[in-house]
């Protein structure tokens, strides 16, 4: 199985903390963070679908969703400033499918505004080949 996980969280991160340097990039959500603005990637899925006979030439669709979240009066421009900065990762170098591009309620807190970015891609396993 390709696993593109921590190549696509070590490019987010480095261009987020380019933008805010004080920033929280993880690959796992924390509903207590107190550190803003704060950025998840997480699987989704990594589905295989198809495969020959002797189970080589495996393809799978992989998927991400990506949260980014600030807050105060300016959490809805920081947030989109750093979704500006993911989206060409996800797009132009890894020619990734975009699902979901939107703000979400954040139910936990309303004062903190939250943006999500769904992706997903199809993988060639054996050639290592991204297909959008």
């Amino acid at each position: 199985m390709l696993d593109l996980t921590n190549e696509l969280y070590n490019k987010i991160k480095s261009a987020v903390l380019k933008l805010y340097p004080n920033a929280l990039v993880e690959k796992k959500y924390q509903a207590t963070t107190t550190t803003f603005p704060y950025v998840t990637i997480a699987d989704l899925d990594n589905t295989e679908t198809s495969h020959n006979l002797s189970y080589g030439e495996r393809q799978s669709q992989a998927s991400w969703k990506i949260d980014i979240y600030a807050n105060h009066s300016t959490g809805e421009i920081v947030v989109k400033k750093i979704r500006d900065a993911i989206v060409p990762i996800m797009e132009d170098q890894y020619h990734l499918k975009r699902i979901t591009a939107k703000p979400v309620d954040n139910v936990l807190d309303t004062t903190i505004y939250r943006y999500m970015l769904i992706y997903q891609c199809k993988i060639d396993e054996s050639r290592k080949i991204i297909y959008s």
